[in-house]
């Protein structure tokens, strides 16, 4: 009788066990329609590109050659911290809208986070290992960043130290609100921030209240004749909203973070193009996302947390 049971239990795990597995392939099927049918992204959820690519991108941008007449590398990474990649369609048809201003002239395409395998080679799909990603080219097996809490290495620097320390950019700056990145304890950042100020590295590390300062930040920066070479910077807004109210459109306050973002981020560009010197300047201008959410959490593999986006002037021609 007990082995009988047993086989029974077995059985039943299995169904249970396929069940999940079919639910699971089926919700990533639909949510990979839903971007299709917005016709907005270059790729698909099938083929998305690693958030590791953004650095690889950056690298990239500083090691081409001057186009004719440019005579210095600039680029921009903002953030919108928690923005799902289903949440951009929401704003299709904007003309006040920096992932579309960006995308006319390079593209949008599906990015993911969480690891290279959301079964056996993940990381948590969360802020701290996500943006750390981003802005080092590898994850967090390797930067040893793989949850919030958990200091980066510094044997993988980010592309902010990193450009400035070999003489491919002069100056950086990074600007959040998050204390996580390099105030609280088991900040991120905390040993690299250490690393710039000992070896005298122009960096600067900047922290602000709110998205409103932040922005105020990002368009002093921009309009500024000593504008830092590399700009990094993350908006929190739809993250907030979020973890507040849910994450999703099925939220009307988190859809309207994501467009507010959206139009800080139009400012932001219209502002690098009015700048004096900007005829001379080589300008890679990128948007992305850290994660996305689900409910009012993330950090799991499901899709709605591990999808996210890469909006950029200027086409991705680096493999990821």
């Amino acid at each position: 009788m007990y082995t009988l049971n047993f086989k029974t239990f077995v059985k039943s795990f299995k169904v249970f066990v396929a069940l999940l597995i079919m639910l699971f392939t089926l919700n990533e099927t639909l949510y990979a329609k839903g971007l299709d049918k917005s016709d907005m992204f270059v790729n698909s959820l099938s083929d998305a590109l690693p958030q590791t690519v953004v650095a690889k991108m950056v690298r990239q941008h500083f090691d081409e050659a001057l186009p004719a007449g440019k005579t210095v590398k600039k680029a921009i990474i903002i953030g919108y911290d928690g923005t799902r990649a289903d949440a951009v369609p929401t704003l299709k048809g904007a003309t006040v809208s920096g992932i579309n201003e960006l995308a006319k002239d390079g593209g949008l395409y599906v990015s993911y986070a969480g690891g290279p395998n959301k079964y056996f080679d993940k990381q948590a799909t969360s802020t701290a290992p996500g943006w750390a990603s981003i802005l080092t080219g590898v994850w967090g097996k390797e930067n040893g960043c793989k949850d919030n809490g958990q200091p980066k290495s510094n044997d993988y620097l980010t592309i902010l130290t990193e450009l400035v320390e070999n003489g491919k950019a002069q100056s950086s700056v990074f600007k959040c609100i998050w204390g996580g990145h390099f105030i609280s304890e088991g900040a991120t950042y905390t040993p690299e921030v250490e690393y710039t100020q000992a070896n005298g590295l122009n960096v600067r590390w900047e922290k602000y209240s709110w998205d409103d300062t932040l922005q105020e930040s990002f368009m002093q920066e921009v309009r500024s004749t000593n504008c830092a070479d590399v700009v990094f910077g993350i908006f929190e807004r739809p993250d907030s909203a979020g973890h507040g109210s849910g994450f999703g459109n099925q939220n009307p306050n988190y859809v309207d973070a994501v467009k507010g973002c959206d139009v800080d981020a139009y400012e932001i560009i219209q502002a690098i193009r009015a700048r004096g010197t900007y005829e001379t300047e080589d300008w890679l201008i990128i948007i992305t996302s850290d994660h996305g959410g689900i409910r009012t959490g993330h950090g799991s593999q499901d899709i709605e947390c591990r999808a996210t986006f890469i909006s950029t002037n200027k086409a991705i021609t680096v493999a990821g």
